[in-house]
């Protein structure tokens, strides 16, 4: 069973397993514990752990370099949070285009006029639509919004049009529409991000597994995405590759993020992520700055470097 270590031993056990703490950053040190937590420092510390016979898997890791790694894996996490909003307010308003143009204000909760008929049968499609209109008039009924509290606005069941009804949706839930829609929809709302369906219903996964992973206080710049996203040709400038295969971790997640905002919003100042970074690659252990964007998912330093600041 694990002790219940008090930090002063908890900064001890760190260290005698290879990270380098001064003397005089001691004090600091511990009160960094208090805070971070000894189990957060080891998951920032996990991708520079070495096998040694004497036990000491840190071999020379600093302490203040895990700590900066913690401290811009926030920073990051805030940064993007804000970039994936400005594309989620972007694809509903595509998506309620979308749908309001084709079927009417109140079309789009009739799952039958738009879902992909060749993946989902009646019985499912019913299914997906009972569930969805369920949470949608609790959303609805909870909102502050005072259209939402208009006749005007509501069908007879009390459910939104579609231009409100979108605005509702979690990051979760605009995707799953999206998932299910008919290939001239998905096609349609690609095209204002120049790229292909398949790339949207992608990129749109692996964002929001990434939102949720940012507003959950996750780890970002340890992230290894398992199912990996599809690669267009802009992307492969910038990403590591190993033995062929793309490195699905945070390059890959900051470029296609980048990628998308682009076509929402061009002037967007990317400062607040870019600068996280170029501190990430700061040479740690026998590693130098290209191997430190390696382990981030970048091809090297100069892509780091060189990434557009707008």
């Amino acid at each position: 069973m694990p002790e219940n270590l008090d930090f002063e031993h908890q900064l001890d056990l760190l260290e005698s397993r290879g990270m380098i703490i001064p003397l005089n950053k001691r004090t600091s040190s511990i009160n960094k514990l208090t805070t971070v937590s000894y189990y957060r420092i080891k998951e920032f510390a996990k991708p520079f752990e070495v096998s040694n016979s004497d036990g000491k898997i840190y071999d020379n890791l600093e302490f203040s370099r895990v700590l900066a790694r913690y401290y811009q894996d926030k920073n990051l996490r805030m940064s993007l949070l804000h970039a994936i909003e400005q594309i989620e307010v972007s694809i509903k308003t595509q998506l309620a285009y979308a749908l309001g143009t084709r079927y009417s204000a109140f079309g789009y909760l009739d799952f039958s006029n738009w879902i992909n008929r060749s993946e989902f049968d009646s019985y499912k499609t019913l299914e997906k639509q009972y569930f969805f209109t369920k949470e949608l008039k609790k959303s609805t009924q909870k909102s502050n919004n005072a259209d939402l509290h208009m006749s005007s606005n509501l069908n007879s069941a009390g459910l939104p049009s579609v231009w409100l009804g979108t605005n509702l949706l979690t990051f979760g839930q605009m995707c799953n529409i999206i998932y299910c829609s008919k290939n001239e929809i998905v096609t349609e709302i690609a095209r204002h991000y120049n790229c292909s369906g398949l790339e949207l219903k992608s990129w749109l996964g692996m964002l929001n597994f990434v939102r949720n992973v940012c507003a959950h206080n996750g780890n970002l710049v340890n992230l290894s995405l398992e199912t990996k996203p599809k690669i267009n040709d802009e992307l492969r400038d910038y990403i590591n590759f190993s033995n062929g295969q793309p490195v699905a971790k945070l390059g890959i997640i900051v470029m296609i993020t980048k990628m998308m905002v682009r076509n929402v919003n061009p002037k967007y100042k990317w400062t607040n992520v870019c600068k996280p970074l170029q501190s990430l690659c700061f040479p740690t252990q026998s590693r130098d700055r290209d191997e430190m964007a390696n382990i981030i998912g970048f091809k090297d330093f100069d892509t780091v470097k060189n990434l557009p600041r707008n």
